[in-house]
């Protein structure tokens, strides 16, 4: 039960005492419980909820804002309808349902959804909405007073009945994968934050989450609290119930304290872009060195964290953002998390040793070795399949692969040289990745060659390519770069940038196979 703290004391007394109170189990509503809804409504402008369960008991009161009914502590749910039926006012008399009713009527699966408009003459009339299958119907109730007549409680019978399995069919395939709105704070510069907010809906979509909403803000700095402004934070709860979204994504990178604070308000899982990230990687390490290093890398995510972490991590679970192979419980302490760190940093430690007699045995049989680095999604893998016939999983997504791959490659009779793929690299890449995935970045260190890997096609590869060129220079990367600018077949009419066309720079596709001679002529010539 949930009341305004701008309720008087004697409607509060007033409404509160029909919490828990057993109505008539024949009424769809109870007439005086309705007057004094109303009259909340008329006197506050607030919206009066009550949830009643089939036994005419009122489970629940909410008193709140216009469209911020709170439903967040009761259960939706799972295959069929709840056996609870929603009935508010709404203020200055429009009882049409709105979005939000809608939305509410099939993520909750209620018995139905009672909408009574309120004015100052009165009660105007009521929208009743039922799920039908596929459909909603709604019956209109002129005058709330007689609403008993209309025998709204036998179309829930029937409904629950007859029409279950086609609704359940309907709502299982709604479920089943898990929906996010995303958010993004864009702190003083306002240039780039279309381009960011589709990069985290691209990421989003690689980690299996449908993306319902979209919102962004123009901030000077954070809210202490929330990170964006509680305003904000009124229409991410309005998207989370419209859309009936699990989850809030943030592009920003959050505290323990502030997804503590963002999840008690909204009443679901929140995670920012690194947890997203991580959660990638988790899903795609296979090898155990990439199982180990997301270990770490969520570890050492989760520590600066762990106050706030450990207050919201009760609430919604594993999953995204938690799960795959660094999974850890964050009850534990921060000395026993700081105990599992360096444990898994000495496992990687040995891994470290075996890449570097790898990398030995490679300078004994004088081959040359090429690192494949780029963006993520930039065709790396389809390259390395192309030109080694590796069979490196390749797919139209962020972060396709992960683990390291390394095959030879004959470049002409006489040269054979070792061709490295390496993981793709990515805007506000976490610093835990590349602590972390140090022994594998290690790779592009010792490399005779760097192949820059460019999506020419992407509007934003100059920004990409900087992007790349930054994480090489902190982990410390010198080797001569060749830039491959990739996917010129999705270029019609594609005509060379002037200027960008040097021994350093070659144009291809790896997809359609174009100019793949040349690259290989330029990788001999520079690998000489």
């Amino acid at each position: 039960m949930k009341i305004d703290i701008r309720l008087n004391t004697d409607l509060k007394d007033k409404i509160s005492a029909y919490f828990g109170k057993f109505l008539k189990k024949e009424d769809f509503i109870d007439l005086e419980l309705v007057k004094l809804m109303v009259q909340i409504t008329n006197k506050t402008g607030l919206e009066v909820s009550v949830v009643l369960n089939r036994k005419g008991m009122v489970k629940d009161i909410l008193v709140n804002e216009k469209e911020r009914t709170d439903l967040t502590n009761l259960e939706k749910g799972e295959n069929s309808l709840s056996g609870l039926r929603l009935i508010h006012t709404v203020p200055k008399g429009d009882s049409n349902l709105s979005a939000i009713d809608r939305a509410t009527l099939i993520n909750y699966k209620f018995d139905c959804v009672c909408a009574i408009g309120a004015s100052i003459t009165g009660m105007v009339g009521a929208h009743v909405g039922y799920l039908n299958g596929n459909n909603i119907d709604i019956v209109f109730v002129p005058n709330i007073l007689y609403v008993n007549k209309y025998g709204l409680l036998d179309r829930i019978g029937k409904y629950d009945v007859g029409e279950r399995s086609r609704s359940t069919n309907m709502i299982s395939n709604m479920v089943r994968q898990q929906r996010a709105v995303l958010v993004m704070a864009e702190i003083d510069k306002f240039d780039d934050i279309v381009t960011d907010i589709r990069e985290l809906e691209g990421l989003a979509e690689t980690a299996g989450i449908n993306v319902v909403d979209k919102l962004w803000q123009k901030r000077s700095k954070p809210d202490p609290k929330y990170m964006i402004g509680e305003g904000k934070l009124d229409d991410v709860s309005r998207a989370v119930q419209i859309g009936g979204a699990d989850m809030v994504i943030f592009d920003n990178e959050l505290t323990g304290s502030k997804i503590n604070n963002l999840e008690t308000a909204l009443g679901v899982k929140v995670i920012d872009r690194s947890m997203l990230i991580l959660d990638i990687f988790a899903q795609r390490a296979e090898s155990r060195e990439g199982k180990l290093q997301v270990e770490l890398a969520q570890l050492k995510n989760s520590l600066p964290r762990l106050n706030g972490l450990m207050e919201s991590s009760g609430r919604f679970g594993g999953g995204v953002g938690m799960r795959g192979p660094g999974e850890t419980k964050l009850e534990l302490n921060r000395r026993v998390i700081n105990e599992k760190i360096t444990r898994k940093e000495k496992e990687l430690k040995q891994v470290k040793k075996t890449r570097e007699l790898n990398r030995q045995n490679r300078k004994h049989s004088k081959k040359k070795t090429v690192a494949i680095v780029g963006y993520t999604n930039s065709g790396k893998s389809t390259l390395m399949n192309l030109l080694t016939k590796a069979n490196v999983y390749a797919k139209d997504e962020l972060f396709a692969t992960l683990d390291t791959t390394s095959r030879n490659l004959w470049l002409d009779f006489n040269r054979e040289i070792i061709l490295v793929d390496t993981v793709g690299f990515i805007n506000k890449l976490p610093h835990e990745f590349i602590d972390a995935f140090s022994s594998t970045l290690e790779e592009t260190r010792y490399a005779d060659l760097l192949l820059h890997v460019v999506d020419l096609s992407d509007p934003n590869y100059k920004k990409n390519m900087e992007v790349v060129d930054a994480v090489l220079k902190k982990i410390g990367a010198k080797a001569p770069v060749l830039v491959a600018f990739n996917k010129i077949d999705l270029l019609p009419g594609f005509i060379e940038v002037p200027g960008m066309k040097d021994s350093n720079t070659v144009y291809i596709s790896a997809e359609s196979n174009i100019n793949i001679d040349e690259l290989k002529v330029k990788i001999l010539n520079l690998t000489k």
